[in-house]
């Protein structure tokens, strides 16, 4: 009776329905430790023939491993830039997409939803992209990437050919969606700085281009034409042995436009811009540290360096002395202090020497009011490339100033104006002023070009009054000349005349002498004929 009731009850749990299940499971588990410990190596020999595609995972790296150990190196993402090179493919051939605003820009990255697959060529081959989840996120992954599926005999095209290839046309297109940027260094850095610890920046939006730059039309297809076959010259600076950079120094007077220029560059190439203030750095190393957090495609800047550093042979500026201190505790800061020297060896070495080469394709533009206050070690070719001079405002830069300020290409007053321009000094920036006055209802072009001629008419007069102050002065000058020269005549006759009369007294007395002498010796004589 007792053995019917547990029957009954065994019948009744989950045992009884679940015992069955595990003793056909059993085998299966035996079948699985037996196939890894002694099938899995043969079967996959034999895989390549029973599917001969390969895969390659490319996984995303979380937010928070975009910097390597101790943050000093920003590592690359190659799964953002497989996204942007998909990004065209799959708004053309995907039917589910996934939207993503950009990194950088206000654009978005189209990417494939997970389980759609879309196909690419490469020189005649086929190539797969899917999306897929990994199974398990690490540390190192987010758990979300994009599997290449290939042909095993297309192996050494995808990895040494097609792969790089999408990494450098992902890095294009990351490149030309995201906004130019205007870099300017921070006052503190220390070596383990960070880029974004090292640069602040801003959004370059700055609308100046070489059409409506005011300057000589053949001076400045000559610059376009130099910056674009220097970005087109990564292979050739690679052969010559010679770091992917270029330098051009602008000199001229305040108002000529090199700022402008500056913008004018990097509109044209879409060149980020470094903006470094030398007087806010200490050592040589500062300088290098901010030149290893510069990227390429970029157009590093020192304006006004004659008035940033003393580089008028000195090879060394040193920071002020520090107050004088009986506490000799106070040693080591004073030694350290005295240490903090920016050199311009240190300065010579960031523009051509080992670290020159440093990311590639990248400008290194001086500007200076005074040329001739500058090392000519600094500005030798090989370091400055390219010497542009900024000059006074011509007629042909005027012509483009009327066309950006007053819309008008041609007009009765432009010959007057040209006739000034040839006879006056006038900076760009002043002839804009003019063109660009604060009241609307004169802004009409015959208004703006009288002020203009006005203002060259007055220069004109200036000029001449100063040209004849000048005469006056040169005159006078020459009158003074001619009086201190005759004063020195006068006098020098004078001396001579004196000189003269001395002489003639000489010769009187020493005649005087002579007549003396003959009268004694002729009382002599007759006294000794008496005496005999």
């Amino acid at each position: 009776m007792m053995g019917g009731v547990l029957l009954d009850h065994f019948r009744s749990s989950a045992w009884f329905y679940l015992t069955p299940v595990l003793a056909a499971c059993a085998p299966i588990g035996v079948l699985r430790t037996y196939f890894n410990q002694h099938l899995r190596r043969p079967v996959r020999r034999l895989l390549p023939f029973l599917d001969p595609f390969v895969t390659i995972d490319i996984a995303a790296k979380p937010e928070d491993y975009s910097y390597s150990y101790q943050g000093k190196v920003k590592s690359s993402d190659a799964y953002a830039e497989v996204l942007a090179y998909l990004s065209a493919v799959c708004s053309r051939e995907a039917r589910e997409l996934r939207a993503e605003g950009a990194v950088e820009g206000h654009g978005f990255v189209l990417s494939l939803r997970e389980g759609q697959e879309v196909a690419d060529e490469f020189k005649g081959v086929t190539m797969w992209w899917s999306a897929v989840a990994e199974e398990k996120a690490t540390w190192r992954a987010s758990g979300r990437c994009c599997r290449l599926t290939f042909h095993e005999r297309h192996r050494r095209l995808v990895v040494d050919e097609y792969l790089p290839y999408v990494r450098r046309a992902g890095q294009e297109v990351t490149f030309g969606n995201r906004p130019r940027r205007l870099y300017s260094n921070k006052k503190e850095l220390n070596y383990h700085s960070r880029r974004d610890e090292v640069w602040s920046y801003i959004d370059f939006d700055h609308p100046t281009t070489f059409d409506t730059l005011a300057m000589d039309p053949a001076k400045k297809q000559m610059i376009m034409d130099d910056l674009e076959d220097f970005a087109n010259s990564k292979d050739y600076y690679r052969q010559i042995g010679k770091a992917w950079k270029r330098g051009y120094l602008l000199h001229g007077p305040p108002g000529t436009g090199k700022s402008t220029m500056i913008a004018a560059m990097a509109n044209h190439l879409n060149y980020d811009i470094y903006d470094i203030e030398l007087t806010t750095l200490e050592t040589n190393s500062d300088l290098r540290k901010l030149f290893i957090e510069t990227t390429g495609k970029s157009i590093i800047v020192i304006e006004d360096i004659d008035c940033s550093l003393d580089l008028t042979g000195s090879r060394a500026t040193k920071l002020p002395p520090p107050p004088a201190h009986d506490d000799a505790a106070d040693g080591n800061d004073k030694s350290r202090k005295r240490r903090n020297i920016l050199t311009l060896s240190g300065l010579l070495n960031f523009i051509d020497g080992l670290w020159s080469a440093h990311s590639g394709e990248r400008i290194i533009v001086f500007t200076t009011n005074h040329l001739d206050k500058l090392d000519p070690a600094l500005i030798r070719r090989g370091r400055m490339d390219m010497h542009i001079e900024m000059s006074y405002c011509g007629f042909e830069a005027f012509r483009t100033l009327a066309g950006n300020y007053l819309g008008v290409d041609a007009h009765p007053l432009f010959g007057a104006v040209g006739e000034l321009l040839r006879a006056v000094e006038m900076t760009p920036a002043d002839v804009a002023e003019c063109l660009m006055p604060s009241k609307r209802s004169a802004r009409d072009a015959d208004a703006c070009l009288a002020r203009l001629i006005d203002q060259l008419k007055e220069k004109a007069a200036e000029k001449d009054k100063e040209s004849k102050a000048a005469e006056e002065g040169d005159e006078r000058d020459a009158a003074k000349e001619d009086d201190k020269t005759e004063t020195e005549k006068v006098a020098s006759m004078s001396k001579k005349e004196k000189s003269e009369e001395k002489k003639q007294s000489c010769r009187v007395m020493t005649n005087g002498a002579r007549s003396g002498a003959s009268a004694v010796m002729s009382v002599s004589s007759s006294t000794d004929h008496y005496l005999s």
